[in-house]
């Protein structure tokens, strides 16, 4: 009896100092992975599984570029889409944020909300009560300034797995995320940055989604 006690007392250390050393640590569940994933115009073999991913079900989406999934376990994650941002449908938009060119930005603020509510239409079609898959990038952080998780969200169309960040800049539903610094605009560093900057250039030159638009 007096043995068992000592183990179970040893075993509840062991538990305490884990807890302790790992609490600082932001866990995400792991699950097994697909082998090829296509990735908008081009397939990625492996970028799953040489990344920290988890399977979840996506339960909510907030707009074209944030969603909440849940994991097997029931725990909720608030997902900000890496790399791209759609226009907003709760604040007022910034002209300045959708330049279809140099010199030409998108100044029609109710267009703008227009084709946020298109995002995010776009966005349940294509993920709401799906299972995806998130991805965290290896350069950009694994958390953003408001505490969301940002990541890549592949879903399985039926004949692989696609990105769907790279889907929204494709088919114009976003612009590549920058932010003002210095009053210039500048894309934080993420490994999917130039094919990013390349899809979204490509929406524009063909006139896509938002970028349809003639002041």
């Amino acid at each position: 009896m007096r043995k068992y006690l000592m183990e179970c007392f040893m075993g509840f250390v062991s538990v305490l100092v884990l807890t302790c050393y790992c609490g600082c640590v932001d866990v995400v569940p792991q699950s097994p992975t697909p082998s090829v994933v296509s990735s908008g115009g081009g397939v990625y073999d492996g970028f799953i599984t040489s990344h920290e991913h988890f399977y979840a079900r996506v339960v909510k989406i907030s707009d074209g570029d944030t969603i909440w999934v849940m994991v097997e376990n029931g725990t909720k994650y608030k997902i900000r889409l890496l790399g791209v941002d759609t226009p907003e449908i709760y604040h007022e938009n910034s002209p300045y944020k959708f330049y279809i060119n140099n010199d030409h930005p998108i100044n029609n603020i109710s267009y703008l909300k227009v084709w946020g509510y298109r995002a995010r239409d776009y966005a349940k079609n294509k993920l709401e009560n799906k299972i995806v898959v998130i991805v965290f990038d290896n350069i950009a952080p694994k958390k953003g300034y408001y505490g969301r998780y940002l990541g890549y969200v592949y879903y399985d169309n039926g004949s692989g797995y696609r990105n769907f960040n790279e889907e929204l800049l494709l088919n114009g539903y976003a612009r590549v995320y920058s932010y003002k610094k210095y009053n210039k605009w500048v894309i934080p560093n993420f490994e999917l940055k130039g094919e990013f900057i390349k899809d979204a250039e490509y929406a524009k030159e063909h006139k896509i989604g938002v970028w349809s638009y003639h002041n």
